[in-house]
């Protein structure tokens, strides 16, 4: 339908189950999971939201749905799951850690019709392993390259501490080695078990020197490297940023989507724990519309502490997850203050 484009994305995490036990996890505690039946419900709600939105409000909605975990390949349905997601319209997105993409488990990711597959590599071999676990590296870049033998998107995503801050060159080489298509890298969000890796987040001028970086490594690489960090986009721009009262880039949380969680818990964003209702008995597009905690997110007024006057809110508002997570480490529950690690307001 014609109309205002508008991207609107869910983070479906299936299980909170996994393989692995990742020293920085966001996850802390085991949650039910829903069943094959329950999570077809699930999307189909998302579905009807979104034909909802392009009816009402003459919006060209381009619905996506990233699944997630825990590691979403311990699930016997995702095949299932997958499949119904596509067939409902949706671009698919599959969010892994990689070790478990054997040969016949690529096969069965392609013929799903998964638009990409992010598959987790947080450094160099013995980085890698000191977060995931012994002969991790190596079973993913295994899952990597049966992917892109299938003809599947894979792109690499980076969780950036000051354990692997100085390997984005090797990690770049890496990728393209592989044939991936891209690489992204992301702060660390102190939260869950990652809790205890708060002294290996990057400090203020750590950020600006490690965008300043990255943003070389977009010129020169053949292969897409960026960030979804808001924080990033900052670092890239050279021109004013419009001023707006309402977001119109930066980050996600609650502005161009949210997370449902394994027992179908609704959140802004996964790494943010603020369940705003669950998709088995509310509304989304009600809380879409009614939640104080997305409608904050969304008010320039909400924010302080120098955020909401900065120049560049339309355009960024720092990562929420990291805010809120420094806030709880304080004993606070704020996720409208400043990101403490943001060093260009």
């Amino acid at each position: 339908m014609k109309g205002t484009p508008f991207d609107f994305f869910i983070q479906f995490h299936l299980t909170e189950r996994c393989n692995l036990s990742c020293r920085h996890c966001y996850q802390s505690a085991a949650v039910s999971e829903m069943n094959y039946e329950e999570i077809c419900g699930a999307i189909t709600a998302v579905n009807r939201t979104v034909q909802g939105w392009a009816v009402d409000h003459d919006v060209d909605v381009s619905p996506s749905l990233h699944f997630s975990g825990g590691e979403p390949l311990v699930r016997q349905d995702l095949s299932a799951v997958l499949g119904y997601a596509s067939g409902c319209g949706f671009s698919i997105s599959l969010m892994t850690n990689g070790t478990l993409i054997d040969e016949a488990a690529a096969r069965r990711i392609g013929n799903a019709k998964v638009t990409d597959v992010q598959i987790s590599l947080d450094g160099t071999e013995d980085t890698h392993d000191s977060l995931r676990g012994r002969g991790a590296y190596r079973r993913a870049l295994d899952g990597i390259r049966n992917l892109v033998a299938e003809g599947v998107e894979a792109n690499l995503n980076v969780t950036v501490t000051r354990r692997n801050m100085t390997q984005t060159g090797e990690l770049i080489r890496v990728a393209q080695e592989l044939g991936a298509s891209g690489i992204a890298f992301s702060r660390l969000v102190p939260s869950g078990r990652g809790k205890a890796l708060m002294d290996e987040a990057l400090t203020r001028d750590e950020v600006a020197r490690f965008y300043g970086e990255l943003r070389q490594h977009k010129s020169s690489s053949s292969i897409a490297v960026s960030s979804r960090d808001p924080l990033a986009t900052v670092a890239d721009i050279d021109v004013d940023v419009p001023q707006t009262e309402l977001p119109v880039g930066g980050c996600a949380a609650g502005i161009f989507g949210v997370t449902i969680t394994s027992d179908g818990t609704i959140m802004p964003c996964r790494r943010m724990d603020l369940p705003i209702g669950n998709i088995k008995h509310d509304s989304l597009r009600e809380l879409w519309i009614e939640s104080p905690v997305l409608g904050s997110l969304r008010t320039r007024e909400s924010y302080h502490d120098g955020c909401q006057s900065c120049s560049y809110w339309p355009v960024c508002r720092g990562c929420r997850a990291i805010a809120l997570a420094y806030s709880r480490a304080e004993g606070n529950n704020d996720f409208l203050g400043p990101d403490p690690q943001c060093p260009y307001h």
